[in-house]
């Protein structure tokens, strides 16, 4: 929620952090609207754009403590020497305890060797006075947010070394870190010196044209000289020394480390909520927030599955430069904390985002997020994962401007990666440090890279002898139909096989109902509905398992209107055996007249229905037996008709016997008689079928026999053709009829 302006338009008063703001309902109240499906995104954006960035103090500022600025060095006389040093005792300093420091810029740009004229002094061989030590670290912690008890017994602050430069008439440019550590942050400390020129820039590998008052600090400018001035950068850096006239310059360096192993052990401590900022203007961030995931919570089928934030800046080299040098990023982290500890329907992860694509082909890339570490807890099971565990990201669930971290990732290098799945990938260096935001009942769907895995997960649970993880199996089902992004094909056998089992153990409950509507919508299983006849078993165990289909016929019935849309007339026999295997009589005489109202398209039988549509369609007719024996009659009558109008007396038989009338024929007595094993009586031939059998038979008595002009055998073109009658005695004088007509005589009985 935003923070009222209380200001007039007139008056430009600065307030402090320290004023009392006042507010009231009529004035937060009219900041929202209702959040719903259309601008969510737009308020989430909004409020993490309300957040300001920089919390650093402008430039070098000044060290206040309490005493003078004092050193005592090893060796020497131990009273302490008061800054500044004389250029004597700066000499005796270098020449006792200096070693030279290395040079970024070893040439300038005309080629010449620079003179080194920089000295690191190590610190075991001097100390300062307590109170200015405890002024600096008691400085940094309170610029970087870290003065909270809990967080700052995770960091310390380590004195790096003394240097001292010498005058030159050159710049130089430095490294002030060991490549050896991880350091959080780089502390200078610029001391009291008596020199010339030698001002100090810091060449800053995050530079966004924002922050040039951190980047150059003059001392000779100051009006008080005689005080120590502190100046908080990021690590793994270049300083710049321009040239010094005459003198001596002293600056103190120290590092900020941390015990923490990671980035994301880091995260997970900043969002602890005993280490969140209470002001004001974070309170109504957050409860903004929880309205969208209260809207979130209630409206799961219209927001992401999941919602991925990132805390990095996509220039940013490192993830720690964005969490203490940008308040924005730390921020973010805090008000989402805060609000999701509202609701216990929620997880968040820290995660790792890092772009991958194909070895040999980069077009077909994606995001992954691996290194996922829970922030939250919750009452429940909540998966948790190691670090080698990755998911897809698909850009939708991106919250902000993707497209300036896939520019970031094009820029950068990358190298070769084998994947434990054995894939060989290219994945680039660049690193981005987000949050993952993930329902609950959607957390299944962090497993869903690997469907195999995730199957695995499920077929374990519903093994177990205990009910209690029913529910996270009717998620993970859930998770599973709802992926879109996986590459592996479904078992939807198998798949079937998990839904009648919650079937059996929850009931027909709403979710259980969804999830079977949600099958019918995958695009996978509209795909194999016909083609896959393992799934035709499954199918009918399911239409057993449940009562009533009266909720599901409109769903059914659409999944079966779009597939045959889409399968026409390529796959017409593939779904005439979906039919006649389909178990429920309803929903079957149901489909059989929405199929014939497709073909039809409500007319009497027009021409452009191909022959062997309108003999496929008796076969099913005849077959199932639910329609009137005038509706068969009728069509096998239509049949003749065509036959008879399209085809020439030498080609009736080649073209339209052989090919149409014949198989059909076999395949109807073969579907009847398997039909009659099945439910142990006998079928008895319908009236159809032995119109279009006589009608062949005399057609061929007639075409075959010695005294028609057509005298030419009926000859097979492969033996496949045979083999697809059945071995019945009546079938085999029929297989050799078609084999050699003239030597065959054709005889079966009615």
């Amino acid at each position: 929620m935003d923070v009222m302006d209380i200001s007039d338009g007139e008056d430009d008063e600065i307030f402090s952090d320290s004023d009392t703001w006042i507010y009231c309902d009529e004035d937060i109240q009219p900041l929202d609207e209702d959040i719903n499906e259309n601008n969510w995104r737009f308020v989430f954006q909004e409020t993490l754009n309300n957040i300001r960035e920089n919390k650093l103090d402008d430039g070098a500022q000044p060290l206040i403590f309490d005493g003078t600025c004092k050193i005592r060095i090893k060796k020497f006389p131990n009273a302490p020497f008061t800054f500044p040093l004389s250029n004597a005792l700066c000499s005796r300093l270098i020449s006792e305890h200096g070693t030279p420091m290395a040079l970024a810029n070893r040439y300038d740009f005309c080629g010449l060797k620079v003179p080194n004229t920089g000295w690191k002094v190590n610190p075991e061989n001097f100390d300062f006075p307590i109170p200015l030590s405890a002024a600096i670290r008691s400085y940094t912690f309170e610029q970087l947010h870290l003065n909270t008890p809990d967080l700052s017994e995770h960091f310390d602050l380590n004195l790096h070394k003394l240097f001292i430069f010498g005058p030159c008439t050159h710049s130089k440019i430095y490294n002030f870190d060991d490549k050896l550590f991880v350091y959080l942050a780089t502390v200078l400390v610029f001391l009291p010196s008596h020199y010339t020129g030698g001002n100090y820039r810091f060449i800053d590998d995050n530079d966004d044209n924002e922050d040039l008052h951190r980047h150059f600090f003059n001392q000779q400018e100051l009006d008080n000289k005689s005080k120590p001035y502190i100046l908080i950068v990021p690590p793994d850096c270049q300083h710049e020394i321009q040239p010094l006239e005459k003198g001596f310059k002293l600056l103190l360096v120290y590092h900020l480390v941390s015990n923490t192993n990671s980035i994301q052990q880091l995260i997970s401590l900043l969002s602890k909520p005993k280490n969140h900022s209470q002001t004001m203007e974070n309170i109504f961030l957050s409860q903004r927030l929880q309205r969208i995931f209260t809207y979130w919570e209630t409206n799961l089928d219209k927001m992401p599955t999941k919602l991925v934030i990132p805390i990095q800046h996509s220039l940013d080299y490192s993830s720690y430069f964005s969490i203490l040098f940008r308040d924005r990023y730390r921020t973010i982290i805090e008000i989402l904390t805060r609000a999701i500890q509202q609701f216990s329907s929620f997880l968040v992860y820290s995660a790792t985002l890092q772009h991958e694509a194909p070895f040999g082909d980069r077009t077909d890339s994606r995001l992954v997020v691996h290194s996922l570490t829970m922030l939250n807890t919750v009452n429940q099971i909540a998966l948790r994962f190691d670090s080698d565990h990755e998911r897809t990201i698909v850009p939708n669930e991106v919250l902000g401007e993707l497209h300036m971290y896939i520019d970031s990732f094009e820029q950068a290098g990358g190298r070769q990666q084998v994947l434990s799945n054995g894939i060989t990938v290219f994945r680039h260096y660049s690193k981005f440090q987000v949050l993952l935001i993930i329902p609950l009942v959607h957390q299944w769907d962090l497993l869903l890279d690997d469907h195999a895995f995730a199957c695995h997960h499920l077929s374990y649970m519903l093994s177990l002898p205990t009910n209690a993880l029913d529910s996270l199996s009717l998620n993970l089902l859930s998770c599973i139909l709802r992926e879109k992004t996986a590459s592996s094909n479904l078992l939807f056998g198998q798949i079937i096989h998990y839904l009648i089992i919650l079937r059996t153990r929850l009931g027909l409950t709403p979710n259980v109902i969804q999830l079977i509507k949600l099958l019918f919508r995958h695009k996978q299983f509209q795909d194999e509905l016909f083609s896959n006849e393992k799934l035709f078993h499954w199918l009918n165990r399911l239409v057993a398992s449940v009562e009533s289909w009266s909720m599901f016929a409109m769903e059914f019935l659409e999944l079966f209107r779009k597939v045959i849309n889409s399968s026409m007339p390529t796959k017409l026999n593939e779904v005439i055996q979906f039919l006649l295997q389909l178990s429920n009589a309803v929903l079957r005489a149901l489909f059989i007249n929405t199929l014939l109202r497709t073909i039809f398209k409500r007319r009497t039988l027009p021409r452009h229905v191909l022959l062997s549509t309108l003999c496929s369609i008796l076969h099913l007719l005849i077959v199932d037996g639910s329609y009137s024996l005038d509706c068969q009659l009728s069509l096998a009558y239509n049949i003749i008709k065509r036959v008879r109008k399209t085809s020439i007396d030498g080609e009736i038989i080649e073209k339209c016997f052989k090919i149409h009338l014949i198989p059909m024929l076999i395949n109807i007595y073969r579907d009847l008689k398997i039909k009659g094993k099945q439910s142990h009586s006998v079928i008895p031939l319908s009236a159809a079928f032995i119109l279009i059998y006589e009608y062949c038979l005399n057609a061929l008595n007639y075409y075959c026999s010695s005294n028609s002009l057509s005298s030419s055998p009926l000859n097979v073109v492969s033996i496949n053709e045979a083999l697809l009658i059945c071995p019945c005695a009546s079938c085999t004088r029929l297989q050799m009829f078609l084999v050699d007509s003239k030597t065959s005589t054709l005889i079966l009985g009615v």
